[in-house]
């Protein structure tokens, strides 16, 4: 469930919104970062190149067109409050204003031209009910407010999935085979679909999102955009 804008705004007239990086709270213009938080956000810069890291990490056997992350994830950095808070303190909006944020700076480079819909990485429903939103829907919705491109709804979680976080890459990848399917298949066909997610560390989702739409559908083309990625996966 989208937690309604008016709430957000209802509540930050009572509890005045702070940054979540450095605490401060936020000034008159200022959103989700304080400015002097925002200008020091370790970003990647990566989203011109060709082949990058994130291209590296996801190669197998579906070709990826473009890729993108905005800033670099790091475990203890304060910078990490921003994906903690929005998976998991019920804070997506977190996520939604700074993909908005970053679709708006890396549109004029060309990055969305041709892509016709964005797909969010999906969570098994009981997931999903657990923690009453996915993050990665949110990140869906800030880009399609940046760009105008449809959010669409074709991924599925096939099985609800262990925590990652001591897995090596190998064994993230093998337990990613197979673990999203892709429905209406006949919508993707000729389009080109940017897969989004929060966090990439070992790619292994964000491949196995793209295997899965190509598995259904071979003519359609992938890209990928994350809100962050780690240094070292």
């Amino acid at each position: 469930m989208r937690i309604p804008g008016w709430l957000h705004d209802l509540a930050s007239v009572i509890y005045p919104d702070r940054c979540p990086v450095c605490g401060c709270t936020l000034a008159a213009g200022e959103h989700t970062l304080c400015l002097k938080c925002f200008a020091e956000l370790p970003r990647t810069g990566i989203h011109t190149s060709g082949f990058n890291e994130i291209h590296r990490r996801t190669a197998h056997r579906t070709h990826i067109e473009r890729a993108a992350a905005f800033f670099h994830y790091e475990r203890h950095s304060p910078y990490s409050r921003l994906i903690h808070l929005a998976k998991y303190r019920n804070r997506p909006r977190i996520a939604e204003e700074l993909a908005e944020t970053y679709a708006r700076e890396i549109a004029p480079s060309g990055f969305f031209d041709g892509i016709s819909m964005i797909e969010p990485v999906p969570l098994h429903w009981l997931r999903q009910i657990a923690r009453g939103y996915n993050q990665s829907l949110y990140i869906a919705y800030g880009i399609s407010a940046a760009t105008g491109i449809p959010v669409g709804d074709h991924l599925r979680a096939s099985r609800l999935q262990r925590s990652q976080t001591h897995r090596s890459a190998q064994a993230r990848h093998q337990a990613a085979e197979g673990l999203y399917h892709a429905v209406y298949t006949e919508e993707l066909q000729g389009q080109h679909i940017l897969i989004v997610d929060d966090v990439i560390t070992t790619g292994s989702t964000v491949r196995a999102c793209c295997n899965a739409i190509a598995a259904a559908s071979p003519d359609t083309r992938c890209s990928i955009l994350a809100l962050s990625m780690s240094r070292n996966d």
